[in-house]
Order: C-alpha cells, then sequence, then structure tokens
C-alpha cells in the first residue's frame, strides 16, 4: 500500500519539485501552500508523513504542527522544510518532535532518502507497537482462562470440604484411623483452597487492587485456626507448632482472613524447612504502634540473595523442601501482597542461633486488651 504524505509549502516551485519527486517514487501526495489548506487536509484524512515548512503565509510551520497533534507521541512522522541555517531554528524542529528536517535547497535523493528512512522506522515502530498489543491480549487472555479454572476448582473443593466436615461432624465413621483419614482429606481441600484464593487475589490484585477489610479480631481465636489447620501436618512431619499471643496483641484492628492466610503460608514455609523435632514458633505483639507477627523456625535459614527474591512470584526458596510439598512460589508473593493491603511489610530475618524469622507489620490502631 502507497504511504499518503501531505506537503505544506508556499514556494510553488519547491512545491511542485516535492510533489513531482514523491509520485515519481510511488507516494500519494497532496500539497498545499497555507497553514489552514494543511490543517484542514491533515484533519479530513490522516496522512502516514506531513512535511512542512515553517515559514508560511497565514502562520508558522511549528505551531501547525501543533495543532495537527504531531510530535513524539504521535503515529504520523513528520518533517520541516526551512532554508535557515541557524543552530536554534533546528532545535526548535527537533523539540517539537519532528524527526528530521531538509535544509532548502536540497537535491531529489536528499529528499527521497530522508522520506523513506523515515517511513522504514515509522512502519517498524507501528510492528512493534502491533505485536506488544498482541502479546498483552494473549497474556489476558491466560489471566483470564487461569482465574476461570481456578474459580471454577472452587466449587467441588469446597463441596468436598463441606462433605468430609458433615461426615466427622455427625460420627459417621467410628474407626480411628478412618477418621484420621477423613482429616487429612479436610486439611489437604483446605490447603487447597488457599492457594486457590492466593492465585485468585494475586490475579484481581493486578488489575483492581486488593482490598483489606479491618474490623476488631481476637488473635488467640486465629492462632487457634492456625493450630487446627497444621494439626495433621505437624502430626505427620514430627514437628511442634506453638502460638504465643502478646499481652497487649490479643485483640487488633485488622482483616483476619489477610492475616489468617499469610500466617499460613509462613507456617507452611517454615514447616518445609524444619527437621523432625524441631518446632515452629508463632507469636504476636506490639511494636512501636505496629502490630507485629512473627513466624520463627530453626531451618537452614535464608541465603541473603534470596531474601527479597523468595517474595517475588514463581519464586521458591533454596531452603530444604520436604518431599510432600514442592512449594507454589505462589504463597510468599500473596504475603507480600496482602501486608501492602494492611498497609504494612512483610520480611525475612536470620533467626538469632540459626534459622529464619518471618515477619509481618502493620499500623495496630485497636485498643489494648
Amino acid at each position: 500500500m502507497s504511504h499518503k504524505i501531505l506537503v505544506v509549502e508556499d514556494d510553488i516551485a519547491i512545491q511542485g519539485f516535492c510533489q513531482t519527486v514523491l509520485e515519481s517514487a510511488g507516494f500519494i501526495v497532496t500539497a498545499v501552500a497555507t497553514a489552514a489548506e494543511g490543517l484542514q487536509c491533515f484533519q479530513q484524512e490522516t496522512p502516514d508523513m506531513v512535511i512542512l515548512d515553517i515559514g508560511l503565509p497565514d502562520g508558522n510551520g511549528l505551531d501547525l504542527g501543533k495543532k495537527m497533534g504531531l510530535g513524539p507521541e504521535s503515529a504520523v512522522s513528520f518533517l520541516f522544510l526551512t532554508a535557515r541555517q541557524d543552530l536554534n531554528t533546528r532545535l526548535e524542529c527537533f523539540q517539537s518532535g519532528a524527526q528530521d528536517y531538509i535544509q532548502k535547497p536540497f537535491a531529489v535523493e536528499e529528499l527521497l532518502a530522508r522520506v523513506k528512512v523515515h517511513l522504514k522506522i515509522k512502519k517498524s515502530h507501528d510492528e512493534l507497537v502491533k505485536r506488544n498489543y498482541e502479546l498483552e491480549l494473549r497474556q489476558r487472555a491466560r489471566q483470564d482462562l487461569t482465574d476461570m479454572l481456578v474459580h471454577d476448582l472452587k466449587a467441588p473443593l469446597t463441596s468436598i470440604k463441606g462433605t468430609l466436615e458433615l461426615i466427622k461432624a455427625r460420627g459417621l465413621i467410628s474407626d480411628e484411623a478412618y477418621k484420621n483419614l477423613l482429616e487429612y482429606a479436610g486439611t489437604a481441600a483446605e490447603f487447597m483452597l488457599l492457594m486457590l484464593n492466593d492465585l485468585l487475589d494475586l490475579g484481581q490484585a493486578a488489575t483492581v487492587g486488593l482490598k483489606a477489610e479491618i474490623a476488631p479480631a481476637d488473635v488467640g481465636f486465629i492462632f487457634d485456626k492456625l493450630v487446627a489447620l497444621f494439626d495433621g501436618r505437624t502430626r505427620k512431619l514430627g514437628v511442634g507448632l506453638e502460638c504465643t499471643v502478646g499481652p497487649d496483641a490479643k485483640s487488633i484492628d485488622l482483616d483476619q482472613n489477610l492475616v489468617f492466610r499469610i500466617l499460613a503460608n509462613l507456617i507452611q514455609n517454615a514447616l518445609k524447612a524444619s527437621d523432625k523435632g524441631g518446632k515452629v514458633e508463632v507469636a504476636s505483639m506490639r511494636k512501636d504502634g505496629m502490630a507485629r507477627f512473627t513466624v520463627a523456625d530453626r531451618g537452614p535459614g535464608v541465603p541473603k540473595a534470596d531474601k527479597e527474591r523468595i517474595f517475588e512470584k514463581y519464586t521458591t526458596t533454596s531452603r530444604k523442601i520436604v518431599a510432600t510439598d514442592s512449594g507454589s512460589g505462589v504463597g510468599l508473593t500473596f504475603c507480600r501482597m496482602a501486608s501492602g493491603a494492611l498497609k504494612g511489610k512483610v520480611w525475612v530475618e536470620d533467626r538469632p542461633g540459626g534459622g529464619s524469622l518471618f515477619i509481618l507489620e502493620f499500623p495496630a490502631a485497636a485498643s489494648k486488651t
């Protein structure tokens, strides 16, 4: 397809020369002599390139370029024609966003060479923009598919979990071994739901952000839920889980769901790093107007180079991984995102005496009780 070029030049000889040369090279050319005519032609049909004379009988080419919306962000290339030789004029041309200027008088070869090279650059730019847009659409489609699958998996998992809880609550199975199997199955379903919710929230946060719903909460109740959740896993691994509520941190204004899920991820991470006979310690406290939750283990620790990296999406730690839980690299990313929603932060330090200390901290507004 031939490129369309608009030439605005009041010198009839130069105007005709430009039109003849460019049309001979296969371009579609519209040539006018005034700023008013140039603006009208531009608005009627946007060209691929505009060639502007700086001095026009009814205005200035620089001002006309601004009216046309030409500049660095414009999809239309534009060049200036000028008989001026001073440096300031050339600088003004480039500062206006022009790709080039052509000094009068000029040769046929110079005009064609500059027009062709800048149209070629424009074509490459347009193709790059198109490819980036297509990549963005494909990425959005993949994310939508992931969100849909995760959302669809939640329904049957919730049903399975509810059924297991109903069987256990009604005492339909009395044999102790089978009751343990039910507990393990229920716990597995709970962990799957936590992971699916983390994935959903990560996807949602990328578009609309994650919002915290702050309300007074009983920290002891959150800790009891965590102990119950990890009961089967800690017994299987032979690792203890101890939760301590600080005397000044029994009730804190927080998002109970977010804090529970952050701590669940941190505890799960600590259990992975712990040896049989070890212990994971969870604590709550207040410090300098901040609520602080800590999860400590005696594992091999997190290398200095990994302390920031492990909170990035799909990154797993280089610490020892329990064979039954390979890790998805999503949990710690969710922790950082959720801590941000709480207007706080999460990080990891070396624990005195060995191991790791994961810390969640956010503003504490509740009264001390």
